[in-house]
């Protein structure tokens, strides 16, 4: 059976979209590791231990990083899999979505030179936060009324979907308003993500 025009164009669009967010996303996971360079201050007499040492706040933030985009690049593909066509609107939130993407090895960077300062901090944190309301309201959008998805597709799959991408985001805000509080270390909240992730999984299978 011959698909029509207009339905081919949409499937091609929808194709190149995934080969430019796969891009996108892999360029950013790579870009991250540079954030992890030797401090200004750093001397040839310095050890090599020390050296490594003084990078350990660039490691912990290029990991955190790393997987939390892992995790987005995860349900990004999720979501496409559901996703049987795209229109212009849904073309400009995968943009935005994007741009944001291409900031994390930007704040990824400035949170390792300036570890517990609270712009650096917050920086990094709204940067998540922001990445996944976007991805979430992707797919708000693109279940609404079922407009870009299968007309049989379960709504309480779709809210399901809904709130899990709202996890980052909601980690994020619980990491800034720590951060705002005062005290240090407040990304380590990220590492929760799998444990909220599994509870959350666990919690909404018993539901249904």
């Amino acid at each position: 059976m011959i698909e029509p025009a207009e339905t081919r164009s949409l499937l091609m669009e929808k194709n190149r979209m995934e080969s430019l967010t796969d891009g996108i996303f892999a360029f950013a996971m790579t870009l991250l590791v540079t954030s992890m360079i030797l401090p200004g201050d750093a001397t040839p007499t310095m050890s090599s231990g020390s050296a490594l040492l003084s990078l350990l706040p660039d490691f912990y933030h290029y990991i955190i990083a790393f997987f939390v985009l892992a995790a987005f690049w995860m349900g990004h593909h999720e979501q496409f899999s559901r996703v049987h066509h795209i229109d212009n609107n849904f073309l400009y939130l995968n943009i935005i979505s994007l741009f944001f993407v291409t900031l994390v090895p930007f704040s990824t960077s400035f949170i390792g030179d300036y570890n517990a300062d609270v712009t650096a901090t917050c920086l990094f944190e709204l940067n998540l936060m922001v990445l996944g309301l976007i991805f979430a309201l992707q797919w708000l959008y693109s279940t609404r009324n079922h407009r870009l998805v299968s007309p049989d597709y379960p709504k309480s799959e779709i809210r399901r979907r809904l709130y899990h991408g709202l996890i980052i985001p909601f980690i994020s805000l619980v990491g800034i308003i720590i951060t705002l509080a005062g005290f240090d270390s407040s990304t380590m909240i990220y590492m929760t993500s799998p444990l909220v992730s599994y509870v959350f999984d666990r919690f909404t299978s018993k539901g249904t």
